[in-house]
This record gives C-alpha cells, sequence and structure tokens, in this order.
C-alpha cells in the first residue's frame, strides 16, 4: 500500500491564477456566444472585403493534445483545456495572455546509459522488482532482471500561463497563419516525486527544498544528503516558441489552431518524469556511486490545440443592418442608412447573402433592382440569368421567362428570336405555317415570318410536308408555272416540267399554246424556222426573216394574232435596239401598213436573270422603242399600244440558256380592228 505526499495536494497560487483566468475567459465566451445566438444576422457574416482587427480584444478557448519530451519520450499524449485574451495593437502585432491545464503521459523505463543511477533511484518501487527495501548488492543483477525494465505507464497533470506576442502573416485575410514566442509559468506535480512507499520512505530517495535524503550504498553503509531542489523546483519558467492560424468565419467569430513547443528554465527543468541530472548529481554528491555522467537533457513539451475566438469591441453598428460601422465606411456604405442604395434590401442582405453591391440599386444594370431580381428568382448579379441574350429586364417587357433560355420551346433562344429573327420568342410558330421557328431558321432556311417564303401561293410546311416542293423556289421544275398555280389551279405535278411528257413544258402549254398539259395528244411542235405558225394565232420571226413583210401576200390580221418577233433584240440591261433588229422591225412595219385597219400591242419581255422591279421597268422602255421605230416607219402611233411584262409571261423555262433567250422578246399583239 502506498500513501500519497501532501505536497500533491497543494495549491499553488499560480494553480490560482490559472483557474481564475480560465474561469474568466470561459465566461466572456459563453456570454459573447448568447448574443451572437440572439444575433443570427451577425453570427452570419462573411467576410468578403476589407478586415482590420486593429484594437480589437480577442476571447478564446479551446483543447487539444500535450506532447512530453525528455528521458522517456514516447508516442503518447496528453490532453490540455486552455483559454486566452488577445489585443491588436497593430494589424500585424498581437498581444496574447494565456493559460491552461492538463496532463502529460509517458512510459518510464531503464536505460542502460543511464541505469545505475536509475535502479538506485527507482529498486524501490514495487511496480518493478517488487519493492525492495534494502540496496542490493550487486546493482548489475537488479539492473538486468526483466522485471526492472518494465515500463511504468505515468500521467500527471500541469498548470500554464503565458504572455505571447503575435506576428500575423495575412491579418486583413480571412486566413491568417501568425508565429507567436514569449515568456511564462508552468507547474507540474510527478507522481513519482511525491510517492511514499508503506513504511513511510521515499520512492525516489530525493527530496525536495533542502530536505535530508538517504542514500544506500554499495558497502551497505547509509549516506545522508541535504537536497538541493527547492521546494518550488516543479514551478519553471518556460518559453514558449509555436505557429498557428486563425481562420475567420465572420466579423465576430474565428477558429483557431496552434503548435507550440516550450522551452523549460530553472533547477526542476529536468524532474518533469522525476528522473534527471540533479538527482545522478546529488548521489554522486553522497557517495560518488554512479560510475558515469548524466546524459540527460533538460525535459520540455508541447501543445497541439484547437479553439473558437471571438473578437470584441470595433464593431459599432448604428444602423442596426448587421454590418460594423468602420466597415460600412470601408466599403463606401452609409453607416446610418441599413439600406444605402433604397432598394429594398438591406447593405448586410447585399453584401454577405446575395452577394450584390450594396451602393447600387440594380446591381448587374438589367433594368431590373435587387429586390425584384430576389422577387422573381433571378440572378441579381447576372444580367442574363437564363444567358439566352435578352436581359432579365428585357424579359419581363417581353413576357418571357428569365429562367428559360426558349420560353416558346421552339429550339430559338429568346435572344435569337427578338434580336435576330425578329419573331415571337411566345409562340413556337410566328407565322403559323405549320413550321416552327427553328425549323424554318435551322432546318430549311425559309422566312419564320412569313409563311409563303417564295410567294408561291403554298405555305412553306405544304410544300416541305405534303408536295415536297422547294420553299425557296417559287417553281419547284423550272417549267413556267409557279408551285401554287400547278397545285390549285392546273393540278398537275410542281415536280414534273413536262406532266404529260409530250416534250413541251407544262408552263409552254399553258401560257403559249394554250393545249392541256396532262394530255400529250394536244402536243403542237416547235416552230424552228422564221415564218412558221406556232398555233393558229401564234407566229414567231426570228432574225433575218428575208422578207419585207412578216405574213404571206394577201393575209391579213385577225384580233388576237399574235406575231413574236424573237429576233429584236437590245444592248445589254438597255433600250437601245441593236442593228440586228432593224430587218424583222421593218417587215412589221410593212405587215402593220397592209393592215391599216388594225390596233396592236407592242409588248416586251425578259427572262428571270434580273430583279423583277427593274425588268418590269425596263421592258417597258423597250416597247416604247420598238413602238417609236414603227411609227418612225410609217405606222400611226394612234394605231400602236406599248407594253412592258418583265419576267411574268414566259414562254419557256428559264432554267436553260435557250429558254431564257425565248423569254427574251417582243410580241406585236391584235387588240382590234377600227
Amino acid at each position: 500500500m502506498t500513501i500519497r505526499s501532501p505536497y500533491r495536494h497543494t495549491v499553488s497560487p499560480l494553480r490560482r491564477s490559472m483557474r481564475s483566468l480560465l474561469l474568466i475567459v470561459t465566461s466572456v465566451i459563453l456570454t459573447g456566444s448568447l448574443q451572437l445566438l440572439m444575433n443570427p444576422v451577425a453570427f452570419g457574416q462573411k467576410i468578403t472585403y476589407g478586415w482590420e482587427p486593429l484594437n480589437m480584444l480577442v476571447i478564446g478557448a479551446g483543447g487539444g493534445a500535450t506532447k512530453y519530451f525528455g528521458e522517456f519520450a514516447d508516442q503518447y499524449y496528453g490532453a490540455t483545456f486552455y483559454g486566452y485574451m488577445r489585443y491588436y495593437v497593430l494589424n500585424e502585432v498581437a498581444l496574447q495572455i494565456d493559460g491552461g491545464v492538463g496532463n502529460y503521459v509517458y512510459n518510464r523505463r531503464l536505460r542502460d546509459q543511464f541505469k545505475d543511477a536509475y535502479v538506485r533511484q527507482f529498486y524501490r518501487d514495487p511496480r518493478l522488482v517488487g519493492g525492495l527495501l534494502d540496496f542490493p548488492e550487486n546493482i548489475d543483477e537488479i539492473a538486468d532482471d526483466a522485471r526492472m525494465r518494465t515500463p511504468v505507464f505515468e500521467k500527471d497533470p500541469l498548470w500554464f500561463g503565458e504572455f505571447r506576442i503575435l506576428v500575423n502573416l495575412f491579418p486583413k485575410r480571412m486566413v491568417n497563419p501568425y508565429f507567436t514566442t514569449g515568456i511564462g509559468l508552468m507547474q507540474f506535480d510527478n507522481a513519482s516525486a511525491g510517492m511514499r512507499l508503506q513504511d513511510g520512505s521515499s520512492l525516489l530517495n530525493v527530496t525536495f527544498g533542502k530536505e535530508p535524503f538517504y542514500v544506500d550504498l554499495a558497502d551497505g553503509s547509509i549516506a545522508e544528503g541535504i537536497s538541493t531542489l527547492p521546494a518550488d523546483a516543479s514551478t519553471l519558467a518556460i518559453i514558449p516558441v509555436g505557429f498557428g492560424i486563425d481562420i475567420r468565419l465572420n466579423e465576430y467569430v474565428a477558429v483557431n489552431a496552434d503548435i507550440s513547443y516550450r522551452f523549460l528554465l530553472g533547477e526542476g527543468n529536468d524532474m518533469m518524469d522525476g528522473f534527471g541530472n540533479i538527482v545522478q548529481e546529488q548521489f554522486n554528491r553522497i557517495g560518488h556511486v554512479d560510475r558515469v555522467k548524466s546524459l540527460e537533457n533538460p525535459d520540455s513539451w508541447g501543445t497541439m490545440t484547437v479553439g473558437v475566438q471571438i473578437y470584441l469591441f470595433g464593431h459599432r453598428d448604428r444602423d442596426g443592418d448587421g454590418l460594423s460601422d468602420a466597415y460600412e465606411e470601408r466599403i463606401g456604405t452609409d453607416p446610418l442608412n441599413p439600406d444605402t442604395d433604397g432598394d429594398g434590401l438591406t447593405d448586410y442582405e447585399e453584401v454577405y447573402i446575395y452577394h450584390t453591391d450594396p451602393r447600387k440599386v440594380d446591381t448587374d444594370g438589367d433594368g431590373l433592382t435587387d429586390l425584384e431580381e430576389i422577387t422573381i428568382k433571378t440572378d441579381p448579379n447576372n444580367p442574363d440569368t437564363d444567358g439566352d441574350g435578352l436581359s432579365d429586364g428585357e424579359e419581363l417587357m417581353q413576357g418571357t421567362e428569365p429562367l428559360n433560355a426558349d420560353s416558346d420551346r421552339d429550339g430559338l433562344t429568346d435572344g435569337e428570336e427578338v434580336h435576330v429573327h425578329g419573331t415571337n420568342p411566345l409562340r413556337s410558330d410566328s407565322d403559323g405555317d405549320g413550321l416552327t421557328d427553328s425549323e424554318e431558321v435551322r432546318l430549311y432556311g425559309t422566312d419564320p415570318l412569313n409563311n409563303d417564303s417564295d410567294g408561291d401561293g403554298l405555305s412553306d410546311a405544304d410544300e416541305i410536308r405534303d408536295y415536297g416542293t422547294n420553299p425557296l423556289n417559287t417553281d419547284s421544275d423550272g417549267d413556267g408555272l409557279s408551285d401554287g398555280d400547278e397545285i390549285n389551279i392546273h393540278a398537275i405535278d410542281p415536280l414534273k416540267p413536262d406532266s404529260d411528257g409530250d416534250g413541251i413544258s407544262d408552263g409552254d402549254e399553258i401560257n403559249m399554246y394554250r393545249t392541256d398539259p396532262l394530255k400529250p395528244d394536244s402536243r403542237i411542235p416547235d416552230a424552228e424556222d422564221a415564218g412558221r405558225s406556232e398555233s393558229g394565232n401564234i407566229r414567231s420571226f426570228q432574225e433575218g426573216a428575208g422578207s419585207d413583210a412578216l405574213l404571206p401576200p394577201g393575209e391579213s390580221l385577225n384580233v388576237g394574232t399574235v406575231l413574236i418577233l424573237e429576233g429584236v433584240t437590245f444592248d445589254d440591261g438597255s433600250a437601245t435596239l441593236t442593228p440586228s433588229s432593224y430587218p424583222i422591225l421593218r417587215a412589221a412595219a410593212r405587215t402593220l401598213a397592209d393592215n391599216p385597219r388594225v390596233i396592236v400591242e407592242v409588248g416586251a419581255h425578259t427572262d428571270n436573270s434580273g430583279n423583277d422591279t427593274d425588268d418590269l421597268e425596263l421592258s417597258g422602255k423597250r416597247a416604247e422603242s420598238v413602238l417609236q421605230f414603227l411609227t418612225e416607219h410609217g405606222v400611226s402611233d394612234a394605231r400602236l399600244r406599248a407594253r412592258g411584262y418583265g419576267q411574268h409571261q414566259p414562254r419557256a423555262s428559264n432554267v436553260s440558256e435557250a429558254g431564257r433567250a425565248r423569254n427574251r422578246r417582243v410580241e406585236l399583239t391584235v387588240l382590234a380592228h377600227e
């Protein structure tokens, strides 16, 4: 049975001071935490702008692990709880007072380099060879006993208080690493040093405070000595050095992590484990009994801790918006107005919740206030929340959905419809032709604002889905008839230029020969020679007619007769007659002179290679040129009418050059007899 020395139960002034400091720090932290819980707005503030801890008082507390370093260093860790007060004299420099309680843990065991001193000190320990009362005659015999080498687990308490200087590396950032050093005091209580055996003798054969102690010598005698250890040898000065990091969660709260190492100063600096240089020196001083000098170094210890700290002072908030006055001055808001820009959101909400500019009513400049955007759930920091090319403000004006890039789900974004194509972003088929706007733009290339892009009388959807015709070509088969006329008027195939296969295009049969394009037996062969009849009342003449009149002698002109003057040509793009046209025109004048009572229309036609409006005007001028030639050659202008038809009455398909040449012509049509 062992008893504990009264020395272990003595409460030193240092312990009382540390307990008082911890009690004060804990009270302040609890009070501050209650205030933060009552003010959740402040508790949730994140630092996104500037930060200056200057003149702030910080209260912190936490806990962690201790690590002992000495003769019996092992991978064991103790525990500690600590508190501190910190004041920032500069942003980069802070002063700190801290203190804590804890314990340190190690395995005490024999090591060969100091086994004589170890055996002399601990041979009485009942946890080893059973607690010998007499010193062994042969120290080597005991030193080599396996029981003497049994590790003894020790867990001893400690207290500490320190004054430190912190040097901050990034004091204005959310994450601030720092270096620290200072000076302090610690007190430890080694259990072995105060242990008494059943007979009342000391386990360690060592005393404190100049008290006598006794050493059993190898010759069986007992030597008496006076301890050189002072009574307060377990209270030591310490020099802490460390590295830490503060991670600020908001303007009031931060998480702290710290790693510190402590150097021990004083006569007891090698006594944390109860075994040290002084013990061996005392033995040697009495009987010079040890055969080697001590190889030990002073003990030391360190901590690895994590805690929470609260920033006090410097947070005056006169407008109650959750931002401190100093902070508002730094970011340019009004510390006396909770809503500086008057947009309906407090400055705190703008800075820390929505990350908008508390100085602007409309942070992203899209025409909507920040509050309006929050209400309709658009992004107040993005002028085009859905990325469709329309700003959120434009979408509200258009009636489109600011959170949907394609409000009518037609495959075109709202921005494309409004700014590029001019279509209705709320209608998938703006022109109502049965094709979506996206199909018209991306797939077929038709006009999404015109249900009949080529103006042929068929809707784009009908051409694509029902008839297979080209919605961008008025005459898909190039027969001289529009697709709409072929289907709606003539009921013929708009994809076949010669429906009855008689060798004459549907356009020629209808426009020139007046035959049925669906009946091959109505075929009329082409007139390839000048003066050959094309039908009963239609005759065609080419260059070099070779006669002074177009009609044979004695043949007269009847109403409805058409004389096609294919040999009449003009300079390119003008109404000037070419000289090769004169023989035919003189023959035409002779024919009109032989029929003095007829009234004739002079009609000029073009192919489709030019602009329709320009060709209509040009053909009119050409008709006037022919009329003037005829009057100059004896035909009364009272009998003549000039008219330009442009591209509107082709004789043949414009697909080939031959067809276009036949379409560029002048016709004399008998209108009446006087």
